[in-house]
């Protein structure tokens, strides 16, 4: 009779045992071996395999946890009605898994190829939320058909309720399209210095599926719909190239030795560019006579930067060190002065 009640006793606890030891295993399996893995990783130079790693985190337990499940109940005696349900839920769970995994990967290699083609450590998080409602949609409509839901149904209606939404939503559709069509061209990305026919100027921090968030030079942000953005004059400080000149304007009085005025100038400008952080030491610095004032000789001295948050650094060193050689050179900056004759 103990034998009985002890056979009992353990068919009884050998479910419960395979779904805690699925849990079990999966933890052991996390920890030791997907943490090895990670160190091995970070050590690597390739960030996909980061990704990958990254990409099973926490899902390996679960995982473990459902074969453990699915195990048990073939221990358990169910009706036949709750015995279905409960394998079409752990089928359903189990591609919710993969797909939880797939979009994972998805995204991280997405934000991977949009961080090498930008430039930029910033990435766009529009394409990395179409990314993973694309892979949650078909990971949705997978299980569904798993389980014997037919998806016709639910495709023609997604069609149908799709044109009725889309007619409802055209606004945020606009910023949608407006969006992806700013960042197939390329004429705007994260991390450009831009200014807006309006005024507005900053660092693009972001364009979501809805808004693009610039970054004032103050930190202050600026938001504003993908649809407007698309439609306004925008000049972009980072495209072509980062490097742009930086002109200063300098007078000096009537009278001065120009050839004088054009060493000294220069001589400044390449100290200042070689040893100013911003300012690029190759450039070459050069003068360009602009007009005869009222009382001076104006011309533009010409640098040039790195990038156009760069300019009042090497603008300011320019003209503390300009005004010392000037001094020291004899040569004058005018105050500005009338001369006025009198008739007899």
């Amino acid at each position: 009779m103990k034998s009985i009640d002890l056979s009992a006793m353990l068919d009884a606890l050998f479910p419960i045992i395979w779904i805690v030891g699925g849990w079990g295993v999966g933890w052991i399996l996390e920890v030791f071996l997907v943490g090895r893995l990670r160190k091995i990783a970070e050590r690597t130079t390739w960030e996909g395999d980061d990704i990958l790693i990254g990409a099973v985190d926490r899902l390996v337990r679960v995982a473990a946890l459902l074969l453990g499940t699915h195990v048990a109940f073939g221990h358990w005696s169910f009706p036949a009605a709750v015995a279905t349900l409960l394998h079409k839920g752990l089928v359903i769970a189990g591609i919710l898994v993969a797909t939880v995994f797939v979009s994972r990967i998805a995204t991280g290699f997405v934000r991977l190829y949009t961080r090498g083609v930008e430039g930029v450590v910033p990435s766009t998080s529009i394409f990395l939320s179409l990314t993973r409602v694309l892979v949650m949609v078909i990971g949705v409509l997978i299980a569904l058909q798993s389980v014997g839901i037919s998806i016709a149904p639910i495709l023609t209606a997604m069609g149908v309720g799709g044109l009725a939404t889309a007619l409802a939503l055209q606004p945020t559709l606009s910023n949608l399209f407006s969006g992806i069509q700013i960042l197939a061209s390329r004429s705007i990305r994260p991390g450009d210095f831009i200014r807006l026919g309006s005024g507005e100027e900053g660092y693009v921090q972001d364009i979501s599926w809805r808004i693009a968030t610039i970054r004032t030079p103050i930190n202050n942000l600026v938001i504003v719909p993908n649809a407007k953005l698309a439609d306004a004059v925008v000049t972009n400080f980072h495209a072509p190239d980062r490097e742009m000149p930086l002109v200063i304007p300098v007078t000096v009085a009537y009278g001065s030795d120009l050839d004088l005025v054009e060493r000294t100038t220069i001589e400044v400008g390449r100290q200042v560019l070689a040893g100013t952080p911003g300012g690029v030491e190759s450039y070459e610095p050069l003068i360009r006579y602009a007009g005869l004032g009222d009382s001076a000789i104006q011309f533009n001295a010409i640098l040039r930067v790195k990038e156009w948050s760069d300019q009042g650094l090497v603008r300011h060193e320019f003209l503390r060190r300009l005004l010392d050689a000037y001094k020291r050179d004899g040569i004058d900056i005018p105050f500005p002065q009338r001369v006025v004759h009198q008739a007899p």
